[in-house]
Parts: structure tokens; C-alpha cells; sequence
């Protein structure tokens, strides 16, 4: 009866979480060709100029004042952060063309993969279910979803925080240096993305 239980009891958290990641998933993928102007709407629209001049340097099939024009709109507009992101779209549209989505896309994949290593932490600080509730929290609350849609280094530096966080709880575990490197590698990288995230690594 015991063994019964605990197969019951873990295929119902099994089934929980996966219930979680694929609503999660598919919420996400809701209104996905729409136009960013859903959440900070201006700082969407400048990642996607800066991507598109980028795209724009590296095409031959367009007129050279279109060229011209895409580039200046590129490199005339202050950068915010350094462009990690807006390169990873642009080489994208290499494949895709130029489409809206393919941010979005990346965006909520860093977010996913963030739940995933959240909960690996939570399960070490807290149980099974406490894990479950609270990768619940970070993929479904409402903001989160809205905000890890967006073309914007927030959820590239929150899926890289969360793995700072889940490197330095390994390594204090296990003492192993692997998960040394790992932490500074993912600190070094959120900082790297957006420099508020030094104070969460820190």
C-alpha cells in the first residue's frame, strides 16, 4: 500500500508539473505574430530596429537606401544594454525572415528553461510540492507572463540569474568545481546582460 502511495503521490506531481510547463508554454504562444505594443512597447520597438538593421547589413536582395536606412536606424538609436539579444534574433531571421515572433519565441524559452532550473532549486530548499507551487508562481503569475514575451534582455537575465542561483546552491552542496565555474560563468553573464542582475548575484 505504501509503494501504491508514493507511485500515486509521484505521478500526480509528475503530471502537475508537466500540466504547468505546457499551459505555460501555450499561453505563451497565444497572439504570437501580434505587434509589441502589449508591454514597454518603446523599448520592444527599439530591439526590434536595432535587430532589423542588423538583419539588413548582412542582405544583398535590398535597395541600398533601404539597406542604408534600416543600418542607421540601427546604430543611430542608444544602446540600453549591450545587443546580445537583438544578434541572436537578427542571425535568426537569416532562417525565418523578418518576423515578430521570433523574439517572442526565444523570450519565452528563456523563461521556460528559467522554471526548469527553478525547480531543481526549490525542490533542494523546500519539497516536492513546494517546488511545484513555486515554479507555478514563476511561470503563471500574470506580469510574468506578459513580461517574458517581451524583446527585451529581462527574461535572458532572469533565466540566467536563476541559474547563478541553482549553480551556487549545487556547489555548496557538493563542493564541486564544476559548479564553481557554472556560477561565475551565469552571474557574469546576467550581469553582462543587464546590470541590475549584480545585485541579485552579488
Amino acid at each position: 500500500n505504501e509503494t501504491a502511495s508514493f507511485v500515486s503521490t509521484k505521478t500526480a506531481r509528475t503530471f502537475a508539473l508537466l500540466i504547468i510547463f505546457a499551459f505555460s508554454i501555450a499561453i505563451r504562444l497565444y497572439d504570437l505574430t501580434d505587434l509589441p505594443l502589449d508591454f514597454h512597447s518603446t523599448r520592444q520597438l527599439l530591439s526590434l530596429l536595432k535587430a532589423r538593421g542588423m538583419y539588413y547589413e548582412t542582405r544583398t536582395d535590398v535597395s541600398p537606401e533601404e539597406r542604408t536606412f534600416a543600418i542607421q536606424q540601427w546604430e543611430l538609436r542608444a544602446s540600453v544594454e549591450p545587443e546580445f539579444f537583438e544578434h541572436i534574433v537578427a542571425w535568426t531571421y537569416q532562417f525565418t525572415g523578418e518576423q515578430i515572433w521570433v523574439a517572442r519565441v526565444y523570450s519565452s524559452a528563456f523563461w521556460i528553461i528559467g522554471g526548469i532550473f527553478l525547480f531543481l532549486l526549490a525542490r533542494r530548499l523546500t519539497s516536492e510540492d513546494g517546488a511545484i507551487a513555486a515554479t507555478a508562481v514563476y511561470l503563471l503569475l500574470p506580469y510574468a507572463i506578459i513580461a517574458s514575451r517581451s524583446f527585451q534582455p529581462d527574461p535572458l537575465m532572469t533565466m540566467l540569474i536563476v541559474l547563478f542561483l541553482w549553480a551556487v546552491w549545487e556547489w555548496s552542496s557538493s563542493t564541486t568545481w564544476v559548479y564553481t565555474v557554472l556560477a561565475g560563468l551565469f552571474g557574469g553573464l546576467a550581469i553582462f546582460i543587464k546590470f541590475p542582475a549584480a545585485f541579485f548575484v552579488v
